[in-house]
């Protein structure tokens, strides 16, 4: 999760703003006008695309997914495990996990290591059943060679 933003001196104007304060900039909770007209828009989208319901039948068929994965791989995949979109799987070891990422990239999936030997995914909100084929695919090809 990647942003910016743009500013000029009028900025200054601000006592206390989030450039001159690390903590402001950093924070989960710290809203400002900025952030909250971004998400009144964002929610606007999760409404119109109907993007909770979806996510449930997505993360339904991501976790079914991976229960197969894991039933495939007997003794190297296990737990996993998922409500919605936020999905993990356990690996026998921190040391299998850590290298099963870096086998993951190399096939073009960006994973979270999460825990001593878990992984984890929160894909997006919108992501579709070809993207989780594609993404598991690549676990397939990626378990394979650990």
């Amino acid at each position: 999760q990647c942003c910016g933003m743009f500013a000029g001196k009028r900025l200054d104007e601000v006592e206390g703003h989030v450039f001159k304060e690390s903590s402001r900039i950093n924070s989960t909770f710290g809203g400002n006008l900025v952030d909250m007209v971004r998400f009144t828009l964002y929610l606007e989208v999760i409404e119109q695309e109907d993007l909770v319901q979806k996510a449930a039948e997505n993360g339904e068929y991501l976790l079914t997914s991976l229960l197969k994965l894991q039933d495939d791989h007997e003794g190297l995949v296990s737990n996993a495990r998922g409500k919605g979109l936020f999905c993990a799987y356990d690996l026998p070891t921190g040391e299998q996990r850590d290298t099963l990422t870096n086998l993951l990239e190399e096939e073009g999936a960006l994973v979270l290591g999460s825990g001593h030997r878990s992984i984890r995914f929160r894909p997006n909100l919108n992501i579709n059943i070809k993207e989780i084929d594609t993404g598991i695919s690549m676990m397939r090809n990626a378990l394979a060679r650990l």
